[in-house]
């Protein structure tokens, strides 16, 4: 065995055994929790106790049956066994409270080199993944190849992590025109219901112009998506184009139209059902694209202790 192989070993078992001691602190830290606690409930209960003591001190035989039967005597004795026996069970919870603290802190100390020995196996691990490479075993080969799918998922999943950064960009504008259009869309019905037709008409119209100019933005915005999407995946159809009808303008927006009105407002449903289906498909490719993200990670975890453990083996 080599001393880089000897020191591999060496420093894996000591991780190893530093591992199962910070795995048994944070179970112990656990319990020292639900000590407090208890240590707690006791500690009121105690006091109870002893504030019951001193009530009957106080009270006169008189008074004391006037509230239960038996002598002052006879109830200050059971107060006290009960004032006792509170007594021992919070000592006893006291003690072992201080034991689990004494052994957490020993505990503390054996874990402080946990983050060393991690450093340490990472760079022997490096050295020998670099020995059996350059020498050409078949380790070595196995581990060119698994490096090899590594990089390839982590460009991968960068190249998915800009795309989403593309979608983001598209649904915030999908957003935008969305409130513009339910805000015609509620200008128009009080505009129809006999509101004041000046201001509900302007309204109305404002709120469509700002949708449609956001529409050239976000048209923009999909193609690019689009295309980042097809990079990934290939030539792909994603559905995702806008279909915003142009909206007829009324020659005086202080005079409404009846018929037209009504025709205008079905357009204004038929551009939000549009936009918002189109929001509904971007936020379905974006959760795919989170899935992808969280699959490649799996993949890479999974090779690079695959990886390690050929080393460690070795």
């Amino acid at each position: 065995m080599s001393d880089i192989q000897q020191a591999l070993k060496e420093t894996y078992d000591a991780l190893q055994h530093a591992t199962r001691v910070d795995r048994h602190l944070a179970e112990l830290n656990q319990e020292l929790s639900e000590a407090y606690k208890e240590l707690d409930k006791l500690e009121k209960k105690l006091e109870k106790e002893f504030k019951d003591i001193e009530r009957l001190e106080k009270l006169s035989v008189k008074g004391l049956f006037h509230q239960v039967l038996g002598s002052k005597e006879e109830q200050i004795e059971k107060e006290r066994q009960e004032y006792l026996q509170a007594s021992l069970k919070y000592d006893e919870a006291k003690k072992s409270a201080k034991l689990l603290e004494y052994e957490r802190d020993l505990l503390e100390k054996k874990v402080q080199d946990l983050p060393t020995l991690k450093n340490q196996l990472d760079q022997l691990v490096k050295r020998r993944e670099k020995d059996l490479i350059q020498n050409r075993t078949d380790i070595g080969r196995q581990l060119l190849e698994i490096l090899t799918r590594i990089d390839t998922l982590h460009q991968f999943a960068n190249n998915v992590v800009a795309v989403k950064k593309s979608g983001q960009e598209v649904q915030v504008i999908l957003d935008r025109m969305l409130g513009h259009l339910r805000k015609a869309k509620n200008w128009g019905q009080w505009d129809m219901a006999g509101g004041r037709q000046r201001g509900a008409s302007y309204m109305k119209h404002s709120a469509i112009d700002k949708a449609r100019d956001l529409s050239y933005h976000v048209k923009h915005l999909l193609v690019r998506f689009q295309k980042d999407l097809s990079h990934i995946y290939g030539p792909e159809e994603f559905d995702l184009h806008i279909h915003l009808e142009s909206f007829s303008r009324f020659t005086d927006i202080f005079f409404d139209n009846l018929i037209s009105d009504w025709i205008i407002q079905q357009k204004i449903q038929n551009a939000l059902s549009n936009v918002q289906s189109v929001r509904d498909r971007v936020a379905r490719i974006m959760q795919s694209l989170d899935a992808e993200i969280q699959k490649s990670d799996q993949s890479i975890a999974a090779l690079e202790e695959q990886r390690r453990q050929l080393v460690l083996k070795s």
